[in-house]
This record gives C-alpha cells, sequence and structure tokens, in this order.
C-alpha cells in the first residue's frame, strides 16, 4: 500500500496508457449520482507526504579520483603490456596450391578447337577482302584513283573522331575532284514547303515525313485506301454502265425518235427497272459485301477523324440514277443522229419514178446503187435494226 499513492513522475506506464486509450474509445455508461470535481476532492482529498528523496550527489573530486578499470593489487603501470585487439587480427586463409602437370586435351576437343580457329581466322579474312573491295569500287567511281594505283588500305577507325576525320576526308576529296559540281539544284535556293514552317510538327516529324514521301512509302491505311477507292471506282463504273445501257435500250424500245427531244433531264432521272434490279441484285450484294470489308479493315487501322462509313445498294443506286441522266441523253441523241443517217442512206436508194414492180438496183442505178445496197446490208448486221 505503500506504493499505492506515490507522487505522478510525469512518465506514463503501458497498462494506464491502453486504459486510458480504451477509456477514450469506448466511454463507460455514468452511472448513480454525476458529482463535480469540487466535490470529489473534497470527499477524497489527495494524501501529501513530506518526505522527499532526491539521489546522491558526487562531487569532482570523486568521480576524478574513480578508477576506469578495476584495480590489480601489486600492479604497477611499467609491468603493462601490449596486446593488440582481436578485430586488427588478419582473417586471411592462404591456400597451398599444389602445381598442376601439364594441361592434357582430348584429341577431339583440341581439333574442334582449332577448326573453331581457323573459321575465325577465314571469316575475318573475308571480311577484310569484302571491306577493301568496296572501298576500291567507292574510290573508283569517285574518281580518286584508277585500278593501276595500288596504295596501301587504310585501317577502319575505332573511335568517333577516328570516323568522323575519315568521312571528312573523303567528303573534301570528293569535293576537289568536282564529284558534287553535277548535282541537281547546285546554286539555286533550297526548296521550301508549307509544312516545315508549321509550328504543331516537330522538325524531326517533318522530317521523317519527307523522307517517307521521297522513298514512295506510305502509312497502311493510306495503302488500304487507295485499294478501297480503286475498289468503289471499279464498282460505281460497272454500275453505270450497266444502268446506261438499260435505260438507253428502254427509250429505244418505249418511245420512238421523235419523242426523243422531249425528255426532260428530270425524266430520265425518275426512270426505275424493278426487273434490272431484281436481276442485278446479287451481283449489288456481293460488291457492296466487298467494299464494306475494304471498309472495315480500313477503319481498323486509319485515324477516327478520317474513318469511313458502310456502302448501302439502296444509296448507290439511287446515286448512279442521278449521275447517269446526263449520259442517258447524250446517248438518246446519238441514236437519233443514226437513225437520221440511216433514212439518208435509204432515200438515196429509191427506185426511178414511173417504174413499176420491184426495181433491181443492179439494172437501175448500177455501180452507185451496189454501193448503198452493200452499205445498208452492213448496217443491218452491225446495229440490228429492222426493216424501217
Amino acid at each position: 500500500m505503500e506504493h499505492h499513492h506515490e507522487n505522478w513522475s510525469g512518465e506514463e506506464s503501458v497498462q494506464d496508457t491502453v486504459l486510458r486509450m480504451l477509456v477514450d474509445k469506448y466511454k463507460p455508461l455514468r452511472t448513480g449520482i454525476v458529482r463535480t470535481a469540487d466535490e470529489k476532492l473534497k470527499d477524497a482529498p489527495p494524501p501529501i507526504t513530506s518526505e522527499t528523496t532526491y539521489p546522491s550527489v558526487r562531487t569532482w573530486k570523486e568521480i576524478a579520483n574513480e578508477p576506469l578499470l578495476p584495480a590489480i593489487e601489486g600492479h604497477k603501470p611499467w609491468h603493462t603490456t601490449f596486446r593488440p585487439p582481436s578485430h586488427t587480427s588478419a582473417s586471411i586463409k592462404f591456400g597451398n596450391i599444389k602445381p598442376s602437370s601439364t594441361r592434357s586435351f582430348s584429341p577431339l576437343t583440341d581439333e574442334r578447337t582449332r577448326r573453331t580457329e581457323r573459321e575465325l581466322i577465314k571469316r575475318k579474312e573475308l571480311a577484310n577482302r569484302l571491306t577493301r573491295a568496296r572501298e576500291s569500287t567507292l574510290d573508283y567511281r569517285l574518281g580518286l584513283r584508277d585500278g593501276r594505283d595500288r596504295r596501301p588500305t587504310r585501317v577502319n577507325p575505332v573511335t568517333l573522331k577516328g570516323w568522323q576525320s575519315l568521312v571528312e576526308d573523303r567528303i573534301e576529296k570528293a569535293r576537289m575532284a568536282g564529284a558534287f559540281d553535277k548535282v541537281s539544284g547546285r546554286g539555286q535556293p533550297i526548296a521550301r514547303v508549307s509544312e516545315e514552317r508549321n509550328p504543331f510538327i516537330a522538325r524531326e516529324e517533318f522530317l521523317m515525313n519527307r523522307i517517307v514521301q521521297r522513298s514512295g512509302a506510305a502509312p497502311p491505311w493510306v495503302e488500304v485506301q487507295i485499294e478501297l477507292e480503286s475498289a468503289t471506282n471499279s464498282f460505281r463504273e460497272t454500275l453505270r454502265q450497266s444502268w446506261t445501257r438499260r435505260a438507253v435500250r428502254m427509250l429505244t424500245v418505249s418511245q420512238s425518235a421523235a419523242t426523243v427531244p422531249s425528255l426532260s433531264l428530270a425524266t430520265v432521272a425518275t426512270m426505275r427497272d424493278r426487273e434490272w434490279e431484281n436481276r442485278e441484285c446479287s451481283y449489288h450484294n456481293t460488291a457492296i459485301a466487298e467494299l464494306n470489308s475494304l471498309v472495315r479493315k480500313y477503319n481498323a487501322m486509319a485515324p477516327y477523324a478520317v474513318r469511313r462509313p458502310y456502302y448501302v445498294r439502296e444509296v448507290e443506286l439511287e446515286k448512279v440514277y442521278e449521275d447517269c441522266a446526263e449520259e442517258i441523253m447524250r446517248a438518246m441523241r446519238e441514236k437519233k443522229e443514226e437513225k437520221s443517217g440511216y433514212s439518208m442512206f435509204i432515200s438515196m436508194a429509191k427506185p426511178v419514178p414511173g417504174v413499176d414492180g420491184p426495181v433491181d438496183p443492179a439494172s437501175s442505178f448500177g455501180l452507185r446503187a451496189l454501193i448503198l445496197q452493200w452499205i445498208e446490208r452492213l448496217w443491218r448486221k452491225f446495229t440490228g435494226l429492222g426493216q424501217p
């Protein structure tokens, strides 16, 4: 009990700290009468002890006279001997290696090693010969020496500075020999393009694009775009020719040549033929499916801004109907001119008035009638027209 009410020394034990944390986390419920702090102090005042213990304080003389090491009876300072500490001793162990006898290789391993060395020597010689041949060819093209000049070959440099010196030497010799006198654009201003001054294109990107453009290369999506354009133009051209022939045949059979001038562009553009559409439907669907497969491939590689929609058969047909109106009108005018020319030939081959019955052109008109009759036969054969 004597340590139960000790004065607080400013430190807190671990048990008290844990208990305080638990109490702060989970507040106990208040029970009984709630009293103030003053009432609690009056009922149970804290005990006060008058005895205070202080630690003993030593003087500096006591501390100075206290020996650092325990004293040994009868020991004098001159009896002390030096002993090195344990950490200063060397921990290196020397091995006793016996001298080995002459190394012996098996015949198989020795032969394999010599073969490998011979192959390496042959490869080095071949590489040196190719290098000398390449340098000789380059010198001959630049006109620096001919085949009779056999100057010693120069060893390739090893450092970057040596390579720079070699390159500068070659360029200077080529310039002195006039190798750059016939370069295209020499003495003229350098051609500039608008992309070179574009602040949104980096310099390295511009140079890379120019190299790709000069070499004729293109990104994969551009090549697919060219293929798609070619396939689309081919399909539309085939569709246009097919509908033009069909429309001209329909107008020729259903209307006479006299009604051709009364046709308007709007009337021809509104013409439709369900029979032709049903007959060509399988071809149209197959061609549209191939075009859409190319579009799908193109959209998978192309940027978002240049992607294309899919093709629809009805949309393509409506576009063909509108675009072919002028071509159909032109074809009908040509048909009218051909019929007028045929009528002129027939009028020239009419018999002489006053002669009854069929007249033989050979007896009535002679050579002229024969020529007209031959032209008429050829005309019927190639145009497929019936009797006028």
